[in-house]
């Protein structure tokens, strides 16, 4: 898997003045601060900070799909954030005859196939709930994905609500314009399924201790995962005392404060996360979890270089 630049060659060595106002336009609605009159949109373009060809977007969509992405949802520029993921638009399986009786057949697809034509995307509903009755009156969409080194914001529109497979889902346009954000949040190292990496959580206020799977992990804090009954186990602001548990062997405690306890929609349901900010009292104790941001780093590297392979897409890390 190659690392990528955001569209750099992509761009020929002048925009056409014709794709100036149609961009512009685009600006304005999504990122009005960067929509001003004497704004140089042909430098923007050049740069690669911002992109409008649905073949320079398509990538990033593709990559939050494969990689299981949660994308941060804003409608109509208000400050509320919701949360989603990219989902799959599989087709309805076909009645075949079969001997005499009629099968109900997969049709030939490929995961992602849909998103080639460029026509729209399928997130799932958002959270919090409230999000999918808002959006159906929404004028525009901000997507927000998140690379190892700056996020991606992609400016789109509700179409319909849809169901895919007995799923309800959300139909939105092809996104019509993007642009890269650095330094939009700290780099985080998603923990890949096959990875054993897992996090005890000591009990307190007479709760026993929770043992969870690490969703992603940075140098100052990290999220997991909990079932839904595990919620009251915990306080957002309280003060807890974590052990990383790898290959089935303790490599570090430390404590860390609780700082939220969000819910966003999974392929099978509701998935409750929880998010902790590390108290790294040494110098010795914030190296230790350096080198397992490294490692886990490595290993979903990995993981997208594979997926890269098998697909003969190119995954953005």
């Amino acid at each position: 898997m190659q690392r990528r630049t955001p569209h750099l060659g992509r761009m020929e060595d002048s925009v056409k003045h014709s794709a100036v106002e149609p961009v512009r336009k685009s600006l304005s609605l999504f990122f009005p601060a960067m929509a001003s009159p004497d704004r140089d949109i042909e430098g923007l373009l050049q740069e690669g900070n911002i992109f409008y060809q649905a073949v320079d977007i398509l990538p990033y969509l593709q990559t939050a799909l494969f990689d299981e992405k949660v994308i941060e949802v804003e409608l109509n520029n208000e400050a509320r954030v919701y949360f989603s993921r990219i989902h799959d638009d599989l087709p309805d399986p076909i009645p075949t005859d079969i001997g005499g009786e009629t099968v109900m057949m997969e049709p030939e697809y490929t995961t992602g196939d849909y998103l080639k034509s460029m026509t729209h995307i399928i997130s799932l509903p958002l959270e919090p709930g409230i999000g999918n009755l808002n959006i159906r009156g929404t004028n525009h969409i901000l997507l927000r994905v998140f690379t190892s080194s700056y996020a991606v914001e992609l400016g789109t529109f509700f179409q319909d609500l849809a169901q895919v497979r007995e799923l309800p889902v959300l139909r939105l346009a092809f996104p019509v314009i993007g642009r890269v954000v650095r330094g939009a949040r700290e780099f985080r190292a998603k923990v890949p399924k096959k990875m054993d990496l897992e996090i005890l959580v000591m009990g307190k206020r007479k709760r026993e201790s929770v043992r969870a799977k690490i969703v992603d992990i940075s140098v100052s804090g990290l999220s997991f995962s909990i079932k839904k009954q595990q919620q009251e186990c915990f306080l957002v602001n309280e003060t807890r005392t974590f052990e990383f548990i790898q290959d089935g062997m303790m490599v570090v405690r430390l404590n860390g404060n609780i700082r939220h306890l969000s819910k966003i929609r999974g392929k099978k349901g509701t998935e409750y996360i929880c998010g902790v900010k590390f108290d790294l009292v040494t110098r010795a104790l914030s190296e230790k979890i350096g080198t397992i941001v490294a490692a886990v780093q490595r290993a979903h590297l990995k993981e997208l270089s594979d997926k890269s392979l098998a697909s003969g897409l190119n995954l953005i890390a």
